[in-house]
């Protein structure tokens, strides 16, 4: 029981300096001194920071695969759209130190690319079902090539958004607060291929968002 209430401790205490300072920024003796344990402590669990970060990222997979699932005979509208990228996004945040070094972590970590590929790939057929609801219900016109796109876009902005916050200075992702403003940029992409009234109700829902 000790050994996985500190295993427990040294993550949760991991995650919160690494989303505060950004993960190159914080050191082993950086964790063990907040989580008040010796260096050698941390080490019998974890061998090194990139063992601790990969753990993380595999807390991240498992905290957003519930999000990423959706039932065969499932027929999603706007606003399980709306839920589904909410929590997403707010996944998201909660490991935002693994958007916001990407590339240094994945040059690193063996196979840690790849899993990420993987991760997108599964995104992109939840929001393909997503979409795919929208169409079956009468609520969004797209064509096969524009869908294809506008999937792209919808990655796009949601692998970037955490990075793009860091670099203006958003101080609400230290508190949640941007999350709304985040998804608004999301809906907005949808607003051409949509029908009314679902298409005014996004626009109202987008204008709260930004608003918040």
């Amino acid at each position: 029981m000790v050994r996985r209430d500190t295993r427990e401790l040294i993550l949760a205490t991991s995650l919160a300096l690494f989303n505060r300072h950004g993960e190159p920024n914080v050191s082993t003796n950086h964790i063990a001194t907040e989580a008040d344990i010796s260096p050698g402590n941390l080490y019998y669990h974890f061998h090194s920071k990139d063992d601790i970060a990969l753990e993380l990222f595999k807390r991240y997979l498992i905290s957003l695969q519930p999000v990423l699932e959706l039932g065969d005979n499932e027929r999603p509208d706007t606003e399980e759209l709306w839920l589904r990228l909410h929590l997403m996004f707010e996944t998201m945040g909660r490991f935002r130190f693994l958007y916001r070094n990407l590339d240094d972590l994945c040059a690193r970590i063996p196979n840690l690319r790849r899993a990420f590929h993987g991760l997108l790939a599964k995104q992109r057929r939840t929001l393909e079902r997503l979409l795919g609801g929208l169409v079956s219900h009468g609520i969004m016109e797209i064509g096969a090539d524009d869908a294809q796109l506008l999937l792209d876009n919808l990655l796009l902005v949601m692998s970037s958004w955490i990075p793009f916050a860091e670099a203006e200075g958003d101080p609400g992702l230290e508190d949640g607060s941007i999350l709304p403003r985040a998804v608004a940029r999301v809906l907005h992409l949808l607003l051409p291929y949509l029908r009314q009234p679902e298409a005014s109700q996004i626009t109202a829902l987008i204008t709260q968002y930004r608003e918040a």
